[in-house]
């Protein structure tokens, strides 16, 4: 009994160091694949020319319930609020520096005890957490607040996924994310079928069902305010697009990573059927095995996608790159239900279904690991001089191309 008992406490010790390697990878990939973008850092689209603007020529509060673009962005108004009376140039490394511990964070809650209804391992959350840190989808949103609604899905996903907590700190802090992500772009208006599913999965407890109340309240308020807005775009979409949308940039996303493979009008054969197979095996398995704990996560993946589908027309599949960020929730969803199937499945076929699903995106991570750093035109200090003087408008450029920061009086 002796000898048993000293064996599984071995076992066990040597299980923990494992988890704990791995999660250790998992940050270290995490930061390392965009550390150009650290040690480089320039502003990006939106984090300069909407939040940075905006808050330092208004100020206060009232900036967070601004809306930009359709809907509220509290979270990257509140990084902007955070950092609004430092010295403007270093806003753009805090901005890079905030960016990444914030999507760490969000990736974190994957390792949590929670899930283990779904990951019943500590491993399999280790290895989830790794494969989330270093998904081929990453580059758009990778060290910026202004694609923070979009990361902020992933963490709306694994919270959705979690049982209660246990203690009434964990359930106060839960909510208030909750809150936080839901007011954070359109990502929770078509995560509501998981989060709703929570609700129904842990026995309608009071805790899930104020998470559910409160995700539903974020996306009655996005959907308003999407509603009343100007905002337009492209549009185009159909079914057809939207099974492509599916096919070629998630199961492409993760198997080919930035390779553009396919154009508006298709793609050659052999990726077509590859990336279809592969997609038609990860629905199969993870249905198989989770059964209806795989419906409503694939539903809110179709939503996702087809949205922006339709949202964006033959945009949305003209490249690798294109609207990228709206890969982000839709390709975790899928790496959190393969480790699952493959960690829960009983027989060898099922697991190794799930594990192959996984192995075969090796060379997207391998081609989408490293990303470069921004291109940065910016002159920070001139901005700050020009703020000095009083002058009613202070304009500098930044990455991408035509776009700029705005400082007004």
């Amino acid at each position: 009994m002796h000898a048993i008992d000293t064996g599984s406490r071995h076992d066990t010790s040597r299980t923990g160091r494992l988890t704990r390697v791995l999660v250790l990878a998992g940050v270290i990939l995490f930061v390392g694949r965009g550390f150009a973008r650290i040690v480089h850092p320039a502003f990006w689209a939106e984090d300069g020319a909407q939040f940075f603007s905006e808050q330092i020529s208004r100020g206060g509060l009232d900036v967070l319930l601004t809306p930009y673009a359709g809907y509220l962005h509290v979270i990257p108004r509140l990084i902007a609020l955070l950092y609004a009376p430092l010295p403007f140039t270093v806003a753009p490394l805090l901005y890079a520096v905030t960016a990444v511990v914030v999507a760490l964070g969000l990736f974190s809650i994957v390792l949590s005890e929670r899930l283990s209804w779904l990951l019943p391992t500590p491993r399999a959350r280790a290895v989830a957490f790794v494969l989330l840190c270093v998904s081929p989808v990453l580059s758009e949103v990778y060290g910026n607040i202004a694609n923070l609604i979009f990361v902020g899905g992933v963490g709306l996903f694994l919270i959705a996924l979690c049982d209660d907590p246990g203690s009434r700190v964990g359930r106060v802090v839960e909510v208030v994310t909750v809150a936080l992500l839901a007011t954070s772009g359109p990502v929770v208006v078509l995560l509501l079928p998981v989060i709703v599913y929570r609700w129904w999965r842990v026995g309608r407890s009071a805790q899930s069902a104020v998470v559910a109340a409160v995700a539903i309240a974020g996306a009655v308020i996005q959907a308003i305010i999407y509603a009343s807005s100007s905002r337009t775009t492209p549009g185009g979409g159909s079914v057809e697009l939207a099974v492509r949308a599916v096919v070629e940039r998630v199961a492409g996303g993760w198997l080919f990573g930035f390779s553009s493979l396919f154009h508006p009008d298709g793609g050659p054969l052999l990726p077509t059927v590859v990336t279809s197979v592969w997609l038609v095996a990860a629905f199969g398995v993870t249905m198989a095995v989770l059964r209806w704990d795989a419906v409503a996560p694939w539903f809110s993946l179709l939503a996702l996608t087809g949205a922006a589908s339709y949202a964006y027309g033959t945009i949305f599949v003209s490249g690798a790159l294109a609207g990228q960020r709206h890969l982000v929730t839709p390709v975790a969803i899928v790496i959190v239900l393969l480790v699952a199937a493959a960690s829960r499945s009983t027989g060898r076929a099922g697991r190794g279904v799930a594990i192959g699903c996984l192995v075969l995106g090796v060379l997207g991570v391998v081609a989408a690991l490293y990303l470069s750093a921004h291109p940065d035109p910016a002159d920070l200090s001139g901005l700050t001089s020009c703020r000095e003087t009083g002058a009613r408008l202070c304009y500098t450029p930044i990455s991408p191309s035509g776009w700029g920061v705005y400082l007004t009086r």
